[in-house]
């Protein structure tokens, strides 16, 4: 099963620096699948059934962007599980119904489980749908296994910085949860990621080196005032 990070972990694995000092793609990295968020309005279908906005085509606050026809459904489908929280090691609080995309926009009608009959399943599901019928939730977050993307060439979207935006053309959905939005994303991060030593060596010693050269700008400045 493939690994799902957070957006910032996936360009530091999948990320270098060329000879110009561009972002390009690493070769030779194993694949990892990226999570991403969406907090949209609900609309409620009937009694236990509610439809969420689970992904946008607009440029989102990792400055990626998603193309909504991009989206490959059908192995999702064969299993259209939702999960509370990424948990998956647990049972799931419903069904994804209907997944379609409108416009710019990835949409699905989760169906949750019965509010008795499944034993804590039920119970979870039951505060789960009644938090978000209610307006207490409304935060989904997807799963997926990029196919085919690029490093943006937009320098809006940080073209030059070291977390440019990426541009997603088409992903595979592997995964999709009803969370919270916690205040540290990378919590989201899977803990027993294996991060391969030399990328994370390459990163800390730029970062580093751009320290440095700060600190030699500021002690110059400080210098020349007097």
């Amino acid at each position: 099963m493939i690994r799902l990070v957070t957006p910032a972990r996936f360009k530091l694995l999948h990320g270098a620096r060329d000879a110009a000092g561009r972002v390009v793609r690493r070769d030779g990295v194993a694949p990892f699948g990226v999570r991403k968020q969406s907090t949209e309005p609900v609309e409620k279908l009937d009694e236990r059934t509610l439809r969420f906005t689970i992904s946008t085509a607009a440029v989102d606050r990792d400055r990626d962007m998603i193309a909504v026809e991009g989206w490959e459904l059908a192995a999702f489908e064969r299993n259209p599980v939702v999960l509370w929280a990424h948990q998956a090691d647990t049972l799931p609080i419903g069904k994804a119904v209907d997944v379609t995309k409108a416009g710019d926009r990835l949409m699905s009608a989760v169906r949750f489980l019965p509010e008795e009959g499944y034993g804590t399943a039920s119970q979870i599901a039951d505060t789960v749908y009644r938090m978000a019928r209610d307006g207490w939730l409304s935060a989904t977050s997807v799963g997926f296994r990029p196919l085919s993307w690029d490093f943006t060439e937009d320098e809006a979207r940080g073209a030059n910085d070291w977390w440019p935006g990426v541009d997603f053309h088409t992903q595979e959905l592997v995964e999709l949860s009803i969370v919270t939005v916690p205040a540290n994303p990378e919590a989201l991060i899977e803990p027993d990621v294996i991060v391969e030593p030399e990328p994370v060596a390459e990163i800390a010693a730029n970062y580093a080196e751009a320290r440095a050269r700060r600190r030699r700008r500021a002690l110059a400045a400080i210098m020349g005032a007097h």
